[in-house]
């Protein structure tokens, strides 16, 4: 039995094919971390999934073992003809769709029933992928993703910490990771400089704040990491184009220091501020 590493290298002599650093095709070749993914996402038989970039097809196989459906969402032309020539694109549960993951509309091919996700997320797209899904949250019951470790610690991190962000509170206002796993480099081919970590992200029923307020919660935290050497006063301020007298007495009123700045505010604090705001008249239209 060849070894997932022993495919790879077949493919790549067998075509022209490269991989491709501009889309970080770097293939997932070491078995254990398959499995440590296909357990992550803990399928039934009734279970249906989206996968992120099918890529070769080695974990899609997996998933087919185990799922009811899969719908395989890849960008590169090479590997798309490649799957259309594999045994896969005849098992009656694999649906692969040849497209962006950021253009794609997921309406035009998921039931309306949520459904899982898997994917390795290239650095260079990673948190546009993330801010993506979030927007289709509806669609997702969990989320399964490999990421660079850097942006791993974004995901997680917490306040006061040097890569706490607008992605480390969005993450955490749309879900809790349950499960964090590290990878080495040796996992792929080609090997990648950089460590990655696999994350299971548990998706609120609903996130934790009405979903007609998220638009000014994304404001409200856009804003306060903006520029992280600014006070959240004088971020407000910019950003409100309010008067800085109203924007520091309505921070105040709020039990929080206008000289703050915004990577010490927890998750919890922007919620109510963002509930504040929206009650306040500093978002009120000028005459």
């Amino acid at each position: 039995m060849t070894t997932l590493y022993q495919d790879v290298r077949a493919a790549l002599n067998e075509s022209e094919f490269k991989p491709r650093k501009r889309l970080g095709q770097n293939f997932l070749v070491h078995e254990s971390v398959i499995d440590a993914i296909v357990g992550l996402l803990d399928l039934a038989p009734q279970d249906e999934i989206v996968e992120i970039g099918p890529g070769l097809g080695f974990l899609t196989r997996r998933l087919l073992e185990a799922a009811k459906k899969v719908w395989a969402v890849e960008i590169d032309s090479g590997l798309v003809s490649r799957l259309q020539r594999s045994s896969l694109s005849s098992h009656p549960a694999f649906q692969l769709i040849h497209h962006d993951i950021l253009k794609v509309a997921p309406e035009n091919f998921l039931p309306p029933h949520r459904v899982k996700l898997v994917g390795n997320l290239p650095y260079s797209i990673s948190t546009p992928v993330l801010f993506r899904l979030f927007d289709w949250r509806a669609h997702f019951s969990s989320l399964v993703l490999m990421v660079q470790k850097e942006v791993a610690d974004r995901i997680t991190s917490g306040p006061g910490t040097k890569t706490y962000g607008t992605l480390s509170v969005w993450c955490q206002v749309h879900g809790r990771i349950v499960e964090k796993l590290s990878v080495s480099p040796e996992a792929f081919f080609p090997k990648p400089k950089v460590r990655s970590t696999i994350l299971k992200l548990e998706l609120y029923p609903e996130p934790l704040i009405a979903a007609e307020e998220l638009p000014l919660l994304r404001g409200l935290v856009r804003s306060a990491f903006g520029q992280r050497r600014k006070t959240l006063g004088n971020a407000l301020v910019r950003w409100l184009q309010r008067d800085r007298s109203k924007i520091e007495n309505f921070l105040r009123s709020k039990g929080i220091d206008p000289v703050r700045r915004g990577e010490t505010l927890s998750v919890e604090e922007f919620l109510n501020l963002s509930r504040a705001l929206k009650a306040s008249p500093l978002l009120a239209v000028d005459d």
